[in-house]
């Protein structure tokens, strides 16, 4: 039976190669950028088939990582309903002092910075979805993309604030023609269109750990329950010499290849 969570490993890989695409697309002009931004959506449903696919197959390497995945689920649903909760009753009670005219800019600001909260909840994330199928290498570039998800998070979160206050928050909404406000939210949505281009290093740097692990199993490094058995109706290869070798074994007997297994 194929692994659950190698078929979701390779649909996150699949995602953010789209998702870096796409983030690219957005910084140029035209038909080209809008054809090619469509492929963030595509990334993004990927991305998601993925993460439900690890969740499924949460059991197939061991009791450690089936928690890890566990938390790392409560920690995605956190990123998203938090921040909404906060947005909601920070616009709710925005609304309901009754301000007219312009756009209130501190107040937009401090809403643009849940951008780095939820980028700090997202990234632990992953960081537990993936931390047990790493190895060495593959932790240490996992915690690399953390860190520099939470930096970029920050300068997207920055840049998006000081385009709002250069347009839509020099405007008052109730003296503005429509063709004003028109071209000052062009004008806008123009200087944030190049914020996705600061992901590039950490959208890169996830690629890489997310390919370590399904490299890992891929090679058979990694071994899933589900594909396990101790009986002999099934010969496990050894990816390095090819031969034949026993189900339980850690270590090859023939080239000594060391692998991990969850039996």
């Amino acid at each position: 039976m194929e692994s659950y969570t190698k078929i979701g490993l390779f649909l996150l890989i699949l995602g953010g190669i789209l998702g870096i695409i796409s983030n690219i697309a957005l910084s140029l002009a035209g038909s080209v950028a809008i054809a090619l931004s469509v492929l963030g959506g595509i990334g993004g449903l990927c991305s998601l088939i993925g993460i439900i696919l690890l969740i499924v197959g949460r059991k197939e390497f061991g009791e450690k990582h089936r928690k890890f995945v566990v938390y790392a689920l409560i920690l995605f649903i956190l990123s998203i309903v938090i921040p909404s909760i906060i947005i909601a009753a920070a616009t709710f009670s925005y609304v309901s002092q009754g301000i007219t005219g312009g756009v209130d800019v501190s107040f937009m600001q401090n809403i643009f910075f849940i951008i780095p909260f939820a980028a700090i909840l997202g990234g632990l994330a992953y960081v537990l979805l993936l931390y047990n199928l790493e190895n060495g290498i593959g932790r240490r570039i996992l915690f690399a993309a953390f860190v520099v998800t939470i930096i970029t998070s920050i300068i997207i979160s920055l840049n998006i604030g000081s385009a709002f206050e250069e347009t839509i928050g020099s405007i008052d909404f109730e003296t503005a023609s429509q063709q004003d406000i028109s071209e000052v939210t062009t004008e806008f949505s123009q200087k944030i269109s190049t914020s996705g281009i600061y992901g590039f290093a950490n959208g890169v740097l996830m690629l890489i750990a997310l390919y370590i692990p399904y490299k890992r199993i891929t090679s058979g490094e990694l071994i899933p329950i589900s594909t396990s058995t101790k009986t002999a109706e099934s010969d496990r290869i050894c990816p390095n010499c090819g031969k034949t070798i026993p189900f339980n074994a850690n270590i090859c007997p023939y080239c000594s290849k060391k692998f991990e297994t969850y039996l």
